[in-house]
């Protein structure tokens, strides 16, 4: 829920830019690099056997990943 709410808090804010097209840009690369921090501490749980931390870490990014892809998708093609 945090990291949905923050995403779309970024993409309001780089919609209401002049450059969007650089905005998306970073709000996506932001986007992915909280995914990756978020997958590799899930994998870390799942290795130690935290099954609970390593589903809510690994399932964390996906939303806001895939809403990244969707706006650099309609910004970009």
């Amino acid at each position: 829920m945090v990291g949905h709410i923050l995403w779309l808090a970024g993409i309001s804010i780089a919609i209401a830019t002049q450059s969007v097209s650089s905005w998306v840009l970073v709000v996506a690369a932001v986007s992915f690099v909280a995914g990756a921090v978020a997958a590799y501490f899930g994998w870390r749980s799942y290795t130690r056997k935290s099954e609970i931390w390593a589903a809510f870490l690994l399932a964390l990014p996906v939303f806001p990943v895939l809403l990244s892809l969707a706006v650099l998708g309609v910004t970009y093609l």
